[in-house]
């Protein structure tokens, strides 16, 4: 397996996650932590959908193993030993177009959402890879869902308040069932109200956690260059695109006109129909008071 210049493909020293449910600020938070030099970063690669299928399908058939004729799968003809080692050597090709042109001591910044899903194959596949895990209120969440419904994300985003808390609770519960599986050190949850109330000192924390320093001027620098308006303007840190979109002439990310909307906190209550509040509330009901110590405790 081949390694980086600046640590191995085989253990995800140099590669940081950043997961959460969709319209959480995770492309903020990307926007801002790519504005240090040591780190680099793209579009999102979606690396664990393709990945980290192959093992919910190499789970499924060992679980069913008792109740289908002695099992069926690829379990039949190797060990999971085997079938861990193929993953890692499949991975380890498809991080290499994203890990080549780091320089020693630099981070690859990896943001898909949904990858919140694929936490346990992350941490087997990458054991020292470290994945922030940006929780947003739910309240916020399903606001700006319902709002990208009507427009640019109408293909994937939910319509109703109940479809909508969901979705954030697939996302923020299993990030944070499987954060454990990572190795000591390597999990940070980042809260977006906190990063929107104090974006220099969170920024700083994360900074320790990445074990990168940062000074306050190119802190503030980092701050005004990805302010809302700047990104209403399509400004904001470049997201580089490659591959074959980059060959067919996109070179970086251009978010939607309304990708940003008021990134602020509480104003779910005027975006928010009351029956559509109402759908918000039983939902999260269902999930009982555990919601609560991942939505913002000062909305």
């Amino acid at each position: 397996m081949s390694d980086t210049h600046n640590g191995s493909v085989a253990d995800g020293q140099n590669i940081l996650f950043i997961v959460g449910s969709p319209r959480s600020g995770t492309t903020w938070l990307q926007r801002l932590l790519a504005a240090h030099p040591q780190i680099k970063t793209g579009q999102e690669s979606r690396l664990f959908e393709y990945v980290g299928s192959q093992f919910g399908r190499w789970e499924t058939d060992i679980r069913s193993a008792t109740t289908t004729r002695g099992g069926t799968g690829l379990a039949c003809y190797m060990s999971e030993e085997e079938f861990v080692a193929i993953q890692k050597k499949y991975l380890a090709l498809l991080l290499a177009p994203m890990l080549r042109e780091l320089s020693p001591g630099q981070i690859f910044l990896e943001k898909t959402p949904a990858h919140a899903l694929f936490v346990p194959a992350i941490a087997r596949l990458l054991p020292a890879a470290k994945v922030i895990h940006l929780v947003r209120d739910p309240r916020e969440v399903a606001a700006s869902m319902i709002a990208a419904s009507g427009g640019w994300g109408r293909d994937w985003a939910p319509r109703r308040g109940s479809q909508a808390i969901r979705q954030w609770w697939q996302h923020v519960s299993s990030a944070e069932q499987a954060a454990p599986r990572l190795a000591t050190g390597c999990f940070l949850r980042v809260h977006y109200e906190e990063l929107h109330r104090e974006t220099a000192q969170t920024l700083g924390e994360i900074a320790h956690f990445l074990k990168i320093s940062w000074s306050a001027a190119d802190l503030a620098e980092a701050i005004g260059k990805n302010n809302a308006e700047e990104m209403r303007r399509g400004g904001g840190t470049p997201i580089p695109l490659r591959g074959e979109l980059a060959r067919i002439g996109n070179r970086a990310v251009k978010e939607p006109a309304d990708f940003v909307r008021r990134a602020q906190s509480g104003s779910w209550r005027e975006d928010l129909s009351w029956r559509q509040r109402f759908q918000v509330w039983r939902a999260l009901r269902q999930t009982g008071d555990e919601w609560r110590q991942f939505a913002n405790k000062h909305s």
